[in-house]
Parts: C-alpha cells; structure tokens; sequence
C-alpha cells in the first residue's frame, strides 16, 4: 500500500477564508460574450464579486461549450491586481468530452483588486 504524503494543489476547502487566509477583500468583475452572441442583455454578461460571494469557478454562457469556463482561484492566487483578458478553456464537442470540438470562442475580461491586509 502506498502511503499518500502530499496534499492536493489547491486543496479540498469550500471555505473562502481557509482557501485565501492572507486575502482580506476581494473584489472581482467578469465579463463575458462581449460582443452580444450568446446573451441578450448586459446583466447576464457581467458579473461582479466579493470574498464572501467569489465562486470557485465562473461558467461559460456560450450553450454549446462544454468543460469550459474561467477558474477564479487560479487568479486569486498567480495574478497581481489589474486587468485581464482569458480565452475560455471549453470546446465545442460532445458534453461527455469524448468528441472534442472546435475551442470556444468566448473570452473572459477580468479587473480585480486584492486587499491582502498587513505583511
């Protein structure tokens, strides 16, 4: 039996304050389809965050993307604050996966602050 002596990447915790313990505040705005392709109005393209509210992951609203999205702690913890332009990581293809796609289209523009609090 071979005994595990590491703990996962970004760990296990649903709890925003033991996943970020030196992050005060966090405010964070998505945007997304900023052209209008996959969405009717601006309210459904734009989406704004606290610490308390920061999902682990931000989903993609083109409906024929699948696996795709915008992984909000990666950026919380490997970006300084600014202003930011991501592709979406999804495809096109099978919602299984099994037939990849042609790579979604969608782009996530991203402006964030961090209050890391006293060093």
């Amino acid at each position: 039996m071979i005994k595990r002596t590491s703990e996962p990447f970004l760990g296990t915790t649903t709890d925003v304050n033991r996943a970020f313990p030196d992050v005060e505040a966090i405010d964070m705005m998505v945007a997304q389809d900023l052209y209008g392709y996959y969405c009717q109005q601006e309210s459904q393209r734009v989406n704004s965050f606290t610490k308390s509210s920061l999902p682990s992951h931000v989903r993609c609203v083109n409906p024929r993307c699948q696996q795709g999205g915008l992984p909000t702690q990666n950026i919380v913890l490997f970006h300084e604050d600014g202003e930011y332009d991501f592709a979406c990581n999804g495809h096109e293809g099978s919602p299984a996966g099994r037939r990849k796609g042609d790579p979604c289209d969608n782009r996530f523009k991203v402006m964030f602050c961090i209050d890391r609090g006293k060093k």
